[in-house]
């Protein structure tokens, strides 16, 4: 559930707007999590897409959007009729109809359309209003379901704010990271502190937190990163040093996979170590495990969606119109 400008911007200037179907560029992928049967994804030019049978067949579902560049999509886990997807340069979208029809929420974001990304959408998990977004103008939380939006950066230093994590424990933790460090709230966005001062030298490009052993795993610039204490230390991976764009994590059978432009890798000891998947798609954009299914797990890429059936061992392409 995550996009960036920079990532974007590559995708854009090398990679062309080629819309849907072979070669579309997937930033992002939601889940209806009461029904995983549905699965929502977000792309550069095609706009958004929706399955209800586990990526068999997809679905555009773009009436009501102006910009078909979706950067990041959320589905409310209460209410999972409503869906939020965020835009490249053209604000927040809500549905009620589960992408149906779509209404732009833009009242209290930024003015900056032209470089307003929003990056990450994060919903809380027991009320229904309440939403947060990174953006590249910081963190803005809506309180009243899309309604209204106010900044809530308070201790951000870098407010180009490209990933959000919230706590599944804690509603009131969240962990942002940016392009220089990673930031926490402990009081649901009044105010921030920085993590830890090493995380001032990464990029980061996405953070997941275990929701059973609560690690935080950061992807970044440099490397793929974890900390076991809500981040006093941070331990680096090894073999995974170079530049990795995305995390997703298996909690039920301890599993890890990381994505970067090379490909995909796999941790089977809590990313202690990697196996890199020969058989497997590159330029990697994003990664998400099916919730009911373990053995099945997509790889959105700059060439298109990927599937695999058997945990990775072999994927295909998915056909989308």
């Amino acid at each position: 559930m995550r996009g960036t400008l920079w990532f974007l911007t590559l995708i854009l200037v090398f990679g062309g707007i080629t819309g849907c179907g072979r070669g579309s560029n997937i930033l992002s992928i939601a889940f209806n999590m009461r029904n995983p049967d549905i699965v929502y994804i977000g792309t550069t030019g095609g706009g958004l897409y929706k399955s209800r049978d586990r990526g068999e067949t997809f679905r555009k579902m773009n009436q009501g959007l102006s910009s078909y560049n979706i950067t990041a999509v959320a589905v409310n886990p209460i209410v999972p009729t409503v869906v939020y997807a965020g835009t490249y340069g053209d604000r927040v979208y809500r549905s009620v109809d589960g992408a149906g029809h779509w209404t732009i929420s833009a009242s209290g974001l930024s003015d900056n359309v032209g470089t307003q990304a929003i990056n990450a959408i994060v919903t809380d998990p027991l009320i229904t209003e309440v939403i947060y977004v990174g953006t590249n103008h910081g963190v803005y939380k809506t309180q009243d379901g899309g309604g209204e939006w106010r900044p809530v950066n308070m201790g951000i230093g870098n407010r180009f704010v490209i990933t959000l994590a919230l706590d599944a424990r804690n509603k009131e933790v969240l962990i942002a990271g940016t392009h220089e460090g990673i930031y926490k709230t402990v009081n649901a966005g009044a105010t921030w502190a920085l993590l830890h001062p090493i995380t001032r030298e990464w990029s980061v490009n996405l953070i997941v937190i275990d929701p059973v052993s609560e690690t935080l795993y950061v992807a970044t610039n440099k490397g793929l990163f974890k900390s076991a204490d809500q981040g006093t230390n941070w331990q680096g991976s090894l073999g995974l040093d170079h530049f990795v764009v995305t995390v997703a994590i298996d909690s039920a059978l301890r599993v890890l996979y990381a994505g970067s432009n090379r490909g995909i890798y796999i941790s089977m000891d809590g990313a202690q170590t990697w196996k890199f998947m020969d058989e497997g798609p590159r330029s990697i954009t994003t990664l998400a495990v099916h919730p009911a299914d373990h053995q099945m797990i997509y790889a959105g890429t700059t060439g298109g969606l990927y599937r695999s059936r058997n945990q990775g061992r072999n994927w295909d392409l998915v056909k989308i119109q």
